[in-house]
Formats: C-alpha cells, sequence, structure tokens
C-alpha cells in the first residue's frame, strides 16, 4: 500500500529508516574520530511521527542554547538535517585543535572555534548524506551549513502542508569526554518512497 503520509509507515518501514540512519550516523562518527584522533560512539536512532507543528517546536528546542545548523538535501533526496552542538561538546572538539580552548557560551566562539565547528559539520553532514547515496544509488548534495535559533520554519518546508513529519535522532559522543552532539533528520515523504522502492522496502 502506498504511503499517503508519514502516519501511514509501518514498523518495516521504521525499522528500515532508522537502520539506515544508523549508519548515516556511523560514518558521521568515523569522520569525527578520525578528525580529532579519538574514539566516538552512536546511540540508538530514535524515529518518530509527529505533527509537524509540534516536530518543529522540538526542533526549535532542542536547538536553544546551542549552536545549530541546518543542511539541505538536494537532488533525488530532499530533506533537512539538523546538527546540534551544545558549548561542552564544542570546547572538547576545540580542545583538540586549541589545546585549554574554553567555550562556555556564544561570547566563546571565536573566529577560530567557528572555523573548527564548520568543518566539522561539513565533514560529518557529508559522511551522513552519502549512506543514502551509496545505498540507493541517488545523488545527494548537500547545501552550506545554516546557522539557526529557531529552525522550525526549515524543517515545516520540507514536507509543505503536511499534517505530520517524520524525524530521525542520533547522537554522537566522544568517549574521552562523554560530550556529545545529536544529528536530527528531517526527510520529505516523496524521496523517503523513492529510496526505499529503490533498496526493495514495499512503500
Amino acid at each position: 500500500m502506498a504511503l499517503n503520509s508519514f502516519a501511514d509507515f509501518g514498523e518495516m518501514q521504521r525499522s528500515v529508516l532508522q537502520e539506515i540512519c544508523n549508519m548515516g550516523a556511523g560514518n558521521a562518527a568515523t569522520a569525527l574520530s578520525e578528525m580529532i584522533s579519538a574514539a566516538t560512539d552512536i546511540s540508538t536512532p530514535q524515529v518518530k511521527v509527529l505533527p509537524t507543528a509540534e516536530a518543529g517546536k522540538i526542533a526549535d528546542l532542542l536547538s536553544r542554547g546551542t549552536e545549530a545548523f541546518l543542511i539541505k538535501l538536494s537532488c533525488d533526496m530532499q530533506g533537512a538535517v539538523l546538527f546540534i552542538f551544545p558549548y561542552a561538546f564544542i570546547e572538547r572538539l576545540a580542545g583538540t585543535f586549541f589545546p585549554g580552548a574554553s567555550v562556555k557560551g556564544k561570547g566563546d566562539v571565536d573566529e577560530m572555534v567557528s572555523s573548527v565547528v564548520r568543518e566539522t559539520v561539513n565533514i560529518c553532514a557529508a559522511s551522513y548524506a552519502n549512506n543514502f547515496s551509496i545505498m540507493s544509488g541517488m545523488t545527494v548534495d548537500i547545501s552550506v551549513p545554516q546557522s539557526v535559533t529557531a529552525p522550525s520554519a526549515e524543517i515545516t518546508a520540507v514536507n509543505p502542508g503536511a499534517v505530520n513529519s517524520c524525524f530521525v535522532n542520533n547522537s554522537i559522543t566522544i568517549n574521552d569526554s562523554g560530550k556529545s552532539f545529536n544529528i536530527l533528520f528531517f526527510p520529505e515523504l516523496k524521496t523517503i518512497q523513492d529510496f526505499m522502492g529503490r533498496i526493495g522496502v514495499e512503500c
């Protein structure tokens, strides 16, 4: 049966999306580990289908008091990926390159720290999105990271007019410090249907 909305997602579709995003987060974690020469770990991804307005509010809430960046996916895969970096994580990240760096809030994110953060977003986003391409043969492009404080408008625009939205939440942790950040993936329904069809999952 064709999906008319994310509310029609069955257990199989949820499990497939969860596993694909788990692999994407694993790729991002590996890229981060190589970048900072430290071991990383990933959480079990959570797949949620919620009213679109509520999904947007959650994204806004999680982004407060952090450095958050929105990546838009284009070409064959449409959607948005939100990277949420708490300042404790940024301090650990920056400390790799600038020993003794202190990052307690936005005022401590100078040009050098910002450069490291944006490069991390670029590397992790490319690794995350590339997994969709490898699995399905789809062409997936990523945008330049957009710094956001309230991403709900961009999240809503992924599935315009939709009553509900789907998102997947992963976290990646640097093992030596326990500091982590979150990746939230908000896909477009039609391209998820296409993706699952390409990998042989009824949708």
